[in-house]
């Protein structure tokens, strides 16, 4: 039987505008912020990072950077008798250094606030739940929120245990993830949050819009009111299956996560030109092989090892498999564990995270060919990140302390130390940092 436009688009409409579902979420109590009326709730998160480059990278040094995350959560229910539906908008500030860019040189973002000093619209969307059957969410989004995310990790302060370098890489400005979201949709299927589901994600390809080369995204797209459509369209999918958490907001017993990618933006080779010659050949003419498409796939386990009262530990693997002929990062590992409220201290949590980012064969063979046309480089392999912190509550749910070491083998994959000679890796980074975070 086929479905006609003006009869789907009418089908769609009236499902959206019907009343409520038994089961539908309850209206937000503002637990983690205060209700400026009912239904209308206003979090905000202030975060510093203080990092101290000791060794390594790009130089010795120090960087402070600062995050306000503010967010605005309205149940359209209570505020217009919309059932079922609810919104967010979200703004964030950053002022400071980018510890990445200016200290250790590193694929991987030293801290997850890094990002350009500005004021800007993160998040714009409306949400309609139909209950046990799932919901669909539309507006400026950001997957990183929903998407392959590991829950004991989420206490890391580098950023490639959020986002991956894997998918950062290789998207345009970044893909839609901090600090840029993008326009588009997702469906949620069955419960992913909390039990079986699937996460269905329709993003525009290239947040920071159309910018010229050499154009940072995060400056194009200054504002976070772009609201791009360019660099074609990115699909995400992720089935996800596990127990359901003992009580209401807390950690699931153990979750498996399978997702995939596509995105049809156009990726360039690393290694060739549009004629076959490499891009290290004098004789090329620099254009790199472009391919119509990319994509990948991903999956995500995570468990609680052992619960004794309030402390547990909690235990993730994070995997990423992406093609090497148009992807800088072509796999990347993670694993690392979580103890939370140890010592007797409930709201605490020490986390220890390791990442492995391995760079495309193509990657690697172009390094191999400058060598074979007279201007050798190092051979870029991999990066590593470890990182070992300590979140404190010094006020319970209010205010956290997080001092954390880390330690970035092989930056940007052995990537050239321009300061020693093209023919020499950038070293060892070796970093310590306290992070002070408070909730109102």
């Amino acid at each position: 039987m086929r479905l006609d436009h003006s009869a789907a688009a009418a089908l769609l409409a009236a499902l959206l505008l019907s009343p409520g579902i038994a089961g539908a979420e309850e209206p937000p109590d503002c637990a983690e912020g205060f209700a400026l009326t009912p239904g209308l709730c206003l979090s905000t998160e202030v975060t510093v990072d203080a990092i101290a480059n000791l060794r390594g990278g790009i130089r010795r040094g120090v960087a402070g950077i600062g995050q306000v995350w503010s967010e605005l959560d309205a149940d359209l229910g209570t505020l217009a008798g919309l059932d079922g539906w609810s919104a967010r908008v979200s703004v964030i500030g950053v002022l400071g250094r980018q510890p990445s860019a200016t200290l250790t040189g590193g694929l991987a973002p030293a801290s997850n606030i890094e990002a350009v000093s500005t004021v800007r619209l993160f998040e714009l969307w409306a949400e309609r739940s139909f209950g046990a059957w799932g919901s669909i969410r539309f507006g400026q989004l950001a997957a990183d929120g929903e998407f392959a995310v590991a829950d004991p990790a989420s206490t890391l302060v580098n950023g490639t245990f959020g986002w991956p370098v894997a998918l950062a890489t290789g998207r345009g400005g970044g893909g839609p993830a901090y600090p840029l979201a993008a326009p588009g949709i997702r469906l949620a299927l069955g419960d992913p949050q909390d039990g079986t589901g699937l996460r269905l994600g329709l993003f525009s390809g290239n947040p920071g819009g159309r910018y010229g080369d050499g154009t940072d995204p995060q400056q194009h797209n200054r504002y976070g009111i772009t609201f791009s459509t360019a660099g074609g369209a990115l699909v995400l999918a992720e089935a996800v299956t596990g127990a359901a958490p003992p009580e209401p907001g807390g950690h699931r017993p153990w979750v498996l996560k399978l997702g995939g990618w596509f995105h049809n933006g156009g990726f360039d080779s690393p290694r060739y030109d549009e004629n076959g010659l490499s891009l290290a050949d004098p004789a090329s003419n620099g254009v790199p092989r472009r391919y119509d498409n990319s994509y990948g796939a991903f999956g995500v386990a995570e468990a609680i090892l052992w619960r004794e009262d309030d402390t547990q530990i909690a235990v993730f693997v994070r995997g990423f498999a992406q093609p090497a002929d148009r992807n800088t990062v072509a796999l990347q590992l993670d694993a690392g564990l979580a103890l939370r409220g140890p010592f007797g201290r409930a709201e605490d949590t020490a986390t220890l995270g390791v990442s492995w980012a391995r760079i495309g064969s193509a990657a690697r063979g172009y390094d191999r060919d400058l060598a074979v046309f007279g201007d050798p480089v190092p051979v870029r392999s991999h990066e590593t990140v470890i990182e070992v912190n300590y979140d404190a509550a010094v006020v319970p749910e209010r205010l956290f302390l997080r001092p954390f070491v880390q330690g970035l083998f092989n930056p940007a994959g052995g990537a050239p130390d321009e300061r020693r000679g093209a023919t020499r890796s950038m070293p060892d980074s070796l970093l310590v940092g306290l992070r002070a975070v408070t909730r109102f």
